[in-house]
């Protein structure tokens, strides 16, 4: 249905970099230490990298994988949330499967949740304009 996504054309090269698992690996380590933690105590000892390596295999079989980063400048970033802190992107794409798995993980600060940085909604105000119609 859609043509394949060419990672390494000249436009490409300014958002993407190709990796390996190894690359990835090492800022999964670094930058997911405690999340790490958390999982291996939450899930009897199974590693978060291991398990998330299995998963991804299932869909797209990492080993047959291309692996991009993606790296926008911040202000042109149309996945930065507010109160990011960091975030990294990562494309495994198997071009015989014609698959591509997104992988984002980030940090928010920890204001972001407190409701300093996000935007308090009021709901009810949208209801009223639910109001009237038949749904």
């Amino acid at each position: 249905m859609y043509p394949d996504y060419d990672f390494s054309a000249v436009n490409a090269h300014q958002f993407f970099t190709e990796e390996s698992w190894d690359g990835f690996k090492q800022i999964f380590d670094i930058y997911m230490c405690e999340a790490s933690k958390e999982w291996v105590a939450a899930n009897e000892g199974s590693p978060l990298l291991e398990t998330l390596y299995k998963a991804l295999d299932e869909v797209v079989k990492v080993a047959e994988c291309e692996i991009y980063s993606y790296n926008p400048e911040a202000d042109a970033d149309p996945f930065l949330e507010r109160g990011s802190i960091w975030s990294y992107h990562f494309f495994f794409y198997n071009r015989k499967l014609k698959r591509v798995v997104s992988f984002r993980f980030s940090c928010l600060s920890n204001f972001a949740g407190e409701g300093f940085v996000v935007d308090e909604l009021d709901y009810e105000e949208d209801g009223e304009i639910f109001d009237d119609m038949d749904i």
